[in-house]
């Protein structure tokens, strides 16, 4: 009786000492988020994650077949007209700059040696869309290495900066656009945190180069460079040769590939309409209308250009601040895609660790907030998010695509999502602005005592579930249509 009692109280205390116990996260626990973000990632298959597909492959076959690499561009556009007479999913114009390109193609290599070998259609097998979307395991893990530097290089401790990967990896935000939607936007997340990093080091030339980089694969780096090249230079002209030099891989990549192309119209014509989206949501001033993305970045750049950095705890401070803060006014400020948020994720992962003394507030809003921007997507987006992107994965296969599929539009009316979408948005920026307010420059403090497991292991809990509905709605079908 007195053995079991002791084992009893054994039990007991390696489950507290589990939950409560200050310690990193443990193998199972990432085992469990790997398997819980499978769901997700092995069952959906959008669109455009299709197209990444297409992009890889073409890069060799415009090198073998479309007279070199130069004519990418328009051998891939030029393919267009055979997907969409084929039925083939996936058929988008190619609008990103060449580095993108890089990435999926050195990826690709091997589906276009297999689907060249064996006459596949790159789209038309499983195996082979997954593994091309399983750049992403690749691109997050990197990710998640460099959230664990950059808190450890700025003082957070080794246990604390390893929970901050681990909180960026469980993010709602991973879960739904990378393990639902297959974006790409994460393939140029380490180049910006490497520039952060060697902000942190006063490296200038480096802090340059992996911005030069990184919007070289998306624009939206651009405005953490702008803040943060203004809080360290006051003279105008270093910030405009900075400014140009930030550019120059953008445009050295661009160069090999002829201007005036079928393929390079169509190219400046979706960046034309991006720049009207961009520009598009206004307020009024006096007799005019300006852009509301102007007047929130643009102020954030005056407020860095007039600020003067006291010393080196300033300094992280605001490299911590500053792209939160950016990330969140740039995306809620004009018609934005929905997975473009997942730009705000690594540096609400770090925000977290490093204002580790409001660490439960803090986690709390996020939860809460990223939970309401999902739920508003699928209200206001759910062609991203759909059900139907089953369709060919591992579900489809096991049990058929169901005669009278349960939409995520359908759900989405029948328990309001339609109408809500508004409300829970405005949650969003409720929450993760409370988070910004409690975690300004000057307010932040470091904690050795942080209690993080049983947080953040429901947080994963809830961000995954989310991000099942759409599987959900696919299996639940079937058993509708019998």
């Amino acid at each position: 009786m007195a053995g079991l009692q002791k084992e009893r109280k054994n039990i007991i205390k390696t489950v507290h000492d589990l939950l409560f116990v200050q310690k990193e996260p443990v193998l199972a626990e990432y085992l469990l988020l790997f398997l819980v973000f499978l769901v997700p990632f092995v069952t959906m298959m959008y669109g455009d994650t299709k197209a990444f597909v297409h992009y890889g492959v073409n890069f060799w076959k415009s090198i073998t077949e479309g007279g070199g690499l130069h004519n990418f561009y328009d051998y891939s556009n030029g393919m267009l007209a055979y997907y969409r007479e084929n039925g083939i999913g996936g058929a988008y114009e190619v609008i990103y700059d060449f580095p993108v390109y890089v990435c999926l193609g050195i990826w690709g290599l091997p589906i276009w040696l297999i689907c060249s070998r064996f006459g596949i259609e790159e789209t038309s097998n499983m195996w082979i869309m997954l593994y091309s979307k399983s750049l992403y395991f690749v691109a997050l893990a990197i990710v998640a290495y460099l959230i664990c530097k950059i808190c450890k290089n700025i003082g957070i401790d080794r246990v604390m900066a390893k929970w901050a990967a681990f909180l960026f990896l469980s993010s709602a935000l991973v879960f739904a656009e990378i393990g639902i939607a297959g974006q790409l936007d994460v393939l140029g997340m380490p180049f910006t945190l490497l520039a952060i990093y060697y902000f942190q080091k006063k490296q200038r030339w480096k802090f340059l180069l992996f911005f030069s980089i990184a919007v070289s694969f998306k624009q939206f780096p651009l405005f953490i460079f702008l803040p943060l090249i203004m809080l360290i230079e006051k003279n105008p002209l270093k910030i405009a040769i900075d400014t140009i030099l930030v550019f120059a891989i953008t445009v050295l990549s661009g160069l090999p590939f002829p201007k005036g192309t079928e393929a390079m119209q169509v190219k400046d014509e979706v960046r034309g309409r991006f720049m009207e989206a961009f520009l598009g949501v206004k307020a009024p001033l006096y007799n005019s209308a300006v852009p509301v993305i102007v007047l929130l970045i643009g102020g954030i750049c005056v407020f860095c250009y007039l600020k003067e950095l006291r010393d080196d705890m300033e300094r992280e401070q605001y490299s911590v601040f500053i792209p939160t803060l950016s990330m969140f006014v740039l995306f809620i400020s004009f018609d934005s895609n929905p997975y473009w948020f997942i730009h705000l994720a690594p540096f609400m992962a770090i925000l977290l660790a490093y204002n580790s003394s409001r660490f439960q507030q803090l986690i709390l809003f996020e939860t809460v907030g990223m939970l309401c921007l999902i739920l508003s997507q699928f209200g206001s987006n759910y062609w991203v998010y759909e059900s139907y992107w089953a369709k060919g994965m591992v579900l489809d296969q096991i049990f058929g695509y169901p005669q009278n599929l349960i939409t995520l539009e359908r759900f989405g009316a029948g328990v309001g999502l339609d109408e809500s979408y508004g409300v829970l948005f405005a949650g969003f920026v409720l929450c993760i602005g409370a988070c910004l307010a409690i975690s300004l420059p000057g307010k932040m403090k470091k904690s050795e005592t942080v209690l993080v497991r049983p947080y953040a292991i429901l947080r994963m809990i809830f961000n995954a579930g989310i991000s099942w509905i759409p599987t959900f709605l696919f299996v639940i079908s079937h058993y509708i249509s019998l």
